[in-house]
C-alpha cells in the first residue's frame, strides 16, 4: 500500500495552504500538512470486510497505455479512488482486469463478487478484439445478474438509459419535452421529420457518438414554418439549414439529401458534404442502436446546459456548461461553473427531478428492477417556462455508461498516473467516489436484506 504521509515538503514552486492555517495567516511554504493520507494505490482490506467488490477496466490492445482513459500504469486514473471509496465503507474492493481471448479465465475470476462496478469505454470492447467481445461479455454481466450480483452499470440499463431514446420515454415527466419522436427505419424518420420540420426548428440526434457528431440542429429555408403541427409536409425539395454540434459549422441542404445522408451516408445522391463523419445513423437497426431521436430546437441552448452529476438517487454537484462559442456546450469548449445541492439557481430543477422524476425513471425506461447507475449524468436544456418570464429545464441526455471522474482523468492519456493529479484535486474528487463507495455498500445491504426477509430471517 502506497500512502502519502500526512506530513509533505511541496513537489513544485507552488503552494497550498491548509485552511485552519490560512485563517491564523500562516502560510505552508516549505511544508504542507494534510488531514488525511494520500492513497494512490488501494488501501488495506478492511479485517471483516461487508462485501466483496471488483472495479472491471480493459486495456485496448496494442494501444498506448491501453486506451486514452488510463495512464501510465495502464490503469484509468480514478478506477484506484472508486475502489478506495468502497474498502473506506467497509468493503473488499480490487480492480480486475478483462481480456478477450481470456474470457473464461476472467469469468472464473470474478465469482464471489457481490458487485461489479464496470468501468469499460463505450466501443472499448470492439477495438482490436476478436469478434463478439462486446457481446460475450455482456451475456456474462447477465449472467452474473441472474446469480444475484449487482452490476453497475448492466447492460440493460446502459441500453435503456443511455440511448437516445430513453428521451421518448420520459417526455411526459416534468423535465421531460413532449414532442420527442424516435426513428428506427427510413419510412419512420421521412414521414414524420417532414411533418416536425415543417412546424418549427428541430433538433436531430443520431444514437452513436459521444463528442456532438451526427447531433444537426435544423431550421426551414426560404419557407414559412406552419402554424399548427401537421398542417403541412416538406417535400424533398425543400431547403434547410442545418449545423453540426461537434464544430459548429453549417451546411445547407434539401430535405432529400439530409434524410439521404442521415441513412445512407455521403452518397452521390446526398450531394457534397462538409462533415467528417459519415451519417449512416439507422445502420444496423434498433438492436445494434441505430436510431435517430427528434426534438424541438431550444434556442436557449445558447445561455448553456445544466449537468447534474448523480450518484444514485443524490445529487454530487450541478455544473453549468456555457459555450464559448456556438450554440451548444456540446462539442465545443466551454467555461464551467460549479454548484452545490440546494443552490437557489437550480433549486426548482432539483425539485422537479430528484422530487418528482427520479422516482419514476426507472418504470419509465423499464430498468424498474435494477438500482439506478452507480455513477450517471443527466444534462438539461433551458427554456421559456409557461409563466411569462420563468424557466424550465427539459432533459437532453442520460450518461450512465464508464462517467469520467474529470480532476482524476484530467492526467490520462500519457505518462501521468494518480500520484500526479494535483492534491487539491485528488480531495476534492475524492469526496465523489467516497460517495459512490458509501452507496454502493447501502445498495448492497439493502439487497441482503430484502433477501434475508424474502428468506424469512429476521
Amino acid at each position: 500500500v502506497e500512502a502519502v504521509s500526512t506530513c509533505l515538503r511541496p513537489p513544485d514552486s507552488s503552494t497550498l495552504r491548509s485552511p485552519r492555517l490560512t485563517a491564523m495567516g500562516a502560510s505552508l511554504s516549505s511544508v504542507q500538512c494534510f488531514p488525511e493520507p494520500r492513497y494512490n494505490t488501494l488501501m488495506p482490506t478492511p479485517a471483516n470486510p461487508k462485501f466483496r467488490v471488483a472495479v472491471v477496466e480493459f486495456n485496448v490492445p496494442d494501444t498506448p497505455n491501453g486506451g486514452t482513459d488510463k495512464g501510465g500504469d495502464g490503469h484509468r486514473v480514478d478506477s484506484v479512488p472508486i475502489a478506495n471509496g468502497v474498502i473506506k465503507a467497509g468493503g473488499h474492493c480490487e480492480i480486475v482486469k478483462y481480456f478477450h481471448d481470456k474470457h473464461d479465465d476472467f469469468a472464473q475470476q470474478v465469482q464471489g463478487f457481490n458487485a461489479l462496478i464496470v468501468r469499460i469505454n463505450p466501443g472499448q470492447l470492439s477495438q482490436g478484439t476478436t469478434p463478439g467481445t462486446q457481446e460475450r461479455f455482456d451475456a456474462l454481466m447477465n449472467a452474473q445478474m441472474k446469480k444475484g450480483v449487482i452490476v453497475w452499470s448492466s447492460p440493460d440499463v446502459q441500453t435503456k438509459m443511455g440511448a437516445k431514446d430513453a428521451l421518448v420515454q420520459i417526455k411526459n415527466l416534468s423535465t421531460g419535452l413532449s414532442d420527442t419522436f424516435a426513428y428506427y427505419t427510413k419510412a419512420e424518420l421521412s414521414k414524420t421529420f417532414k411533418k416536425t420540420m415543417a412546424f418549427q426548428p428541430r433538433v436531430l440526434k443520431q444514437n452513436r457518438g459521444s463528442a456532438g457528431e451526427g447531433i444537426w440542429l435544423c431550421w426551414l429555408e426560404g419557407k414559412e414554418y406552419c402554424k399548427k403541427f401537421g398542417d403541412a409536409t416538406l417535400d424533398d425539395k425543400d431547403k434547410l439549414k442545418l449545423m453540426e454540434m461537434n464544430d459548429n459549422h453549417v451546411e445547407y441542404h434539401t430535405v432529400g439529401e439530409f434524410l439521404e445522408f442521415c441513412v445512407n451516408g455521403p452518397t452521390k445522391k446526398a450531394g457534397e458534404w462538409k462533415s467528417t463523419f459519415p451519417g449512416k445513423y439507422l445502420e444496423g437497426g434498433k438492436k445494434a442502436g441505430g436510431q435517430l431521436v427528434d426534438q424541438r430546437l431550444l434556442p436557449r441552448i445558447s445561455e448553456g446546459e445544466v449537468r447534474m452529476l448523480m450518484v444514485k438517487d443524490k445529487l454530487h454537484v450541478i455544473i453549468h456548461k456555457k459555450p464559448e462559442s456556438g450554440l451548444s456546450a456540446v462539442g465545443g469548449n466551454s467555461v464551467y461553473t460549479y454548484y452545490e445541492p440546494g443552490s437557489p439557481e437550480y433549486a426548482d430543477l432539483e425539485a422537479k427531478f430528484l422530487g418528482t422524476d427520479i422516482p419514476q425513471l426507472r418504470v419509465a425506461l423499464g430498468i424498474q428492477n435494477e438500482p439506478l447507475p452507480l455513477l450517471w449524468t443527466a444534462d438539461f436544456i433551458p427554456m421559456d417556462g409557461a409563466i411569462p418570464g420563468t424557466t424550465e429545464y427539459v432533459v437532453g441526455e442520460f450518461n450512465c455508461s464508464c462517467v469520467g471522474i474529470s480532476k482524476f482523468q484530467a492526467v490520462c492519456g500519457g505518462v501521468k498516473t494518480l500520484k500526479d493529479v494535483p492534491y487539491a484535486d485528488y480531495v476534492e474528487a475524492s469526496k465523489l467516489t467516497d460517495l459512490m463507495g458509501q452507496t454502493a455498500i447501502e445498495i448492497l445491504e439493502e439487497q441482503a436484506q430484502a433477501q434475508m426477509k424474502g428468506a424469512g430471517v429476521n
